[in-house]
């Protein structure tokens, strides 16, 4: 597979502001919240692809410096924040603090497994699928293995009610979509049907965002499913010649910057609520305003930040 995928970034691009059109907006576009699944599904892809040609330990700290660094940055704001009483409803503690850091769930106040920055509980989870994977790369069948693992660990979770915070999670049936992924780095759809799948993916999602048919229980079935179709789409069809790059450059752009904006959306999404509500106006410019202050992020930020760790990898034992 070809080290750059435009469909892949876009898709990136895409998910990121579907996850934070759904925060300014959780009452009319709960399906935005879908773009967590099309991160977990191209996730599974990326290291399916990448992931297994690498040692465990480089591997594992590859993807703690592309994750951790920012992630630790906006918590430690969030904390600031709340010290200096900007943010009166939020609280922390040197458990909770250092749970969040490290990727630990736990229970919080309101009885959900979240960390102190809540978009974090997606971080708990692709760390947990990281070690995994690291650990398979170590046994020789990255692939395989990590498959068979992910798999028990659903099977375990619709098996027994599990109380521990860390077992609930690490339990998940959103698990599944990473298996997808992991699928799709070995195969690609034929090309008579990746149009269908991209159009029977986006029905599924738009059709259970204007019907109500999300449910918790069954998201792996009414987002996860078209997640998978989406991203298996839109990858055939870029393999076979067809994906209109140089037309989706601005998205592309996005997807570059899709984790500073994964982060950074939820301190304007909070202010604007805080300041103006749910109004569509305001909402709506502060989505833009955050897009668009995610890109110089990424670009004043998280990119000298990855280029200042990268020495770290090539310092590990061989």
């Amino acid at each position: 597979m070809q080290n750059h995928l435009y469909s892949i970034q876009a898709l990136r691009g895409i998910a990121a502001v579907l996850v934070t059109a759904f925060h300014f907006f959780p009452n009319e576009f709960i399906v935005g919240a879908a773009g967590v699944d099309i991160f977990f599904v191209i996730s599974g892809l990326i290291m399916g692809t990448i992931g297994v040609n690498e040692r465990p330990l480089v591997f594992l700290c590859k993807r703690i410096i592309r994750i951790a660094p920012l992630y630790w940055l906006f918590t430690f704001v969030m904390c600031l924040g709340a010290i200096a009483g900007v943010y009166s409803q939020f609280s922390f503690n040197a458990e909770t603090l250092t749970k969040s850091l490290f990727f630990i769930p736990y229970w919080d106040q309101t009885g959900h497994v979240w960390p102190l920055m809540v978009v974090g509980w997606t971080l708990n989870l692709e760390m947990f699928f990281y070690i995994i994977f690291a650990a398979a790369i170590f046994l020789g069948r990255p692939i395989l293995f990590t498959s068979l693992a992910l798999a028990s660990m659903v099977i375990l979770g619709y098996t027994f009610d599990l109380k521990n915070a860390a077992l609930n999670l690490w339990s998940s049936n959103l698990l599944l979509e990473f298996i997808a992924g992991l699928l799709l780095s070995r195969f690609v759809l034929p090309g008579k049907i990746s149009l269908i799948a991209v159009i029977l993916g986006v029905t599924g999602l738009a059709a259970s965002n204007v019907f109500s048919l999300f449910d918790p229980e069954y998201r792996i079935l009414v987002w996860g499913i078209p997640a998978f179709l989406i991203v298996a789409g839109c990858l055939s069809l870029e393999k076979r010649g067809y994906w209109p790059s140089a037309q989706l450059k601005p998205i592309q752009l996005i997807g570059d910057a899709s984790y500073s904006l994964y982060l950074s959306h939820v301190f304007w999404t909070a202010a604007v609520h805080k300041f103006f509500g749910n109004a569509f106006l305001p909402s709506a410019i502060g989505l833009i305003v955050a897009v668009v202050c995610a890109i110089a992020i990424f670009r004043l930020v998280e990119k000298p930040l990855l280029k200042s760790m990268k020495p770290l990898v090539s310092r590990l034992p061989s």
